[in-house]
């Protein structure tokens, strides 16, 4: 894909080079023994993010008997869990997805008279959400590296055989097999490898949601496209065709006859089954991870606000929750856009051929599933925080019984 095609993407490909995913992804990378370059920096990421799993579990071990400690280290071990998988998929699928992205480029699409003020809003979307993500992963991480020096003065105890000791805090605050006073003492050691841990963490999580975000724009605007061509079809009994354009050049209304109105017709159903195609791959890559993932934060959300409550009527000092995410994108309204074409008036040969576009549209999964009823939409996430919200009050209904 080279840079003078970049035009024809709505995929923020800038912001791709720059977080190094469009090197990950590109076949045109330098390559070491016939591997690309940049993938052996990511299994570089992916041994660091292991080892601090292996670290967290252990730390789950020595501080069982604190609920607090524990959930904290179980928290950061399903983000590693996450962020493996993440990265293990991107690696593994690279020249899928890079395919998937190469055939969101317009010039991919047949018909020549798509609405470019749509692909326009697409693009504009697509970039200014893939920079907001990007900006809220940075600004994530860089505030969880610097609040250790923000609280100096604190410091985290441990008491092990009735010994306290009192270790400095730091960005993750593990536990390591050494003394405070040691620990204390090279402080800035163990804080730039937790440090190194943060940042490719965040940097796995974040070249993930950018590319999950960004297809699911770019396909939702794709289709968008294809509906308003759909609706801009229409029959005239003139043996010429008219373009009527506004003023940004963006097609307004197609008038043909109609064995052209067929052929352009064909043509768009065409496209519209290479979107959808590319869709199903884009779901068939991203929908394991996701699914995970939505599993893996649904469970820490329950956990942390059933921990809060419980530090609350224990007197204990409350824990700010991590952050949490659901990303969603949505798209239909293909069967209006084909209706609104200019159908009454045509043959009997047009209107076969529109309702076989119609039923064709419908029998297509569009949607990301986790069960042949269940989909992945707004009210998944209502039922998680109903889901929450029970369990919370039904913790404080048995708190406040025993005070």
């Amino acid at each position: 894909m080279k840079s003078e095609n970049d035009k024809n993407l709505m995929i923020n490909m800038r912001l791709m080079k720059m977080i190094g995913l469009y090197q990950i992804l590109s076949p045109n990378s330098p390559k070491i023994l016939g591997i690309n370059i940049f993938k052996y920096l990511t299994i570089i990421q992916l041994f660091i993010i292991q080892i601090s799993a292996f670290e967290f579990i252990s730390n789950i071990y020595f501080c069982w008997d604190n609920i607090n400690e524990v959930t904290k280290y179980c928290m950061y071990l399903q983000s590693d869990v996450i962020a493996t998988i993440q990265l293990y998929y991107v690696l593994k699928k690279s020249n899928e997805i890079w395919n998937c992205i190469r055939l969101t480029s317009t010039s991919h699409l047949a018909y020549k008279y798509h609405s470019r003020r749509i692909f326009e809003a697409g693009q504009s979307k697509s970039k200014s959400y893939s920079v907001l993500i990007m900006l809220l992963w940075v600004t994530l991480v860089v505030s969880w590296i610097l609040v250790p020096y923000m609280v100096k003065n604190y410091y985290i105890e441990v008491n092990v055989e009735n010994v306290v000791y009192r270790y400095r805090f730091s960005a993750l605050n593990c536990l390591y097999p050494v003394t405070d006073k040691f620990y204390n003492e090279h402080f800035i050691a163990y804080y730039c490898v937790e440090s190194i841990i943060l940042m490719c963490w965040g940097h796995i999580r974040m070249i993930f949601d950018v590319l999950g975000t960004s297809m699911c724009i770019t396909i939702a605007f794709q289709l968008k496209m294809i509906a308003n061509s759909f609706s801009m079809l229409n029959i005239t009994d003139n043996h010429s065709t008219n373009y009527h354009f506004d003023s940004d050049n963006a097609t307004k209304l197609i008038e043909c006859k109609e064995s052209t109105f067929i052929v352009n017709f064909k043509v768009l159903v065409q496209d519209q089954q290479k979107v959808v195609e590319n869709m199903k791959n884009i779901y068939r890559i991203l929908r394991s991870v996701m699914l995970l993932q939505i599993a893996l934060n649904s469970l820490t959300t329950i956990l942390l606000c059933s921990i809060t409550i419980m530090n609350y009527f224990n007197g204990l000092s409350l824990t700010s929750p991590m952050n949490i995410r659901l990303l969603m994108a949505i798209k239909e309204s293909l069967n209006f856009a084909l209706y609104s074409s200019g159908w009454t008036e045509s043959s009997i040969k047009c209107k076969k051929i529109l309702l076989l576009a119609m039923r064709l549209n419908n029998a297509e999964k569009l949607k990301l599933q986790i069960t042949k009823k269940q989909i992945v939409n707004f009210e998944l996430f209502t039922s998680i925080m109903q889901t929450t919200y029970s369990v919370s009050s039904l913790l404080v209904k048995q708190c406040s019984k025993k005070m």
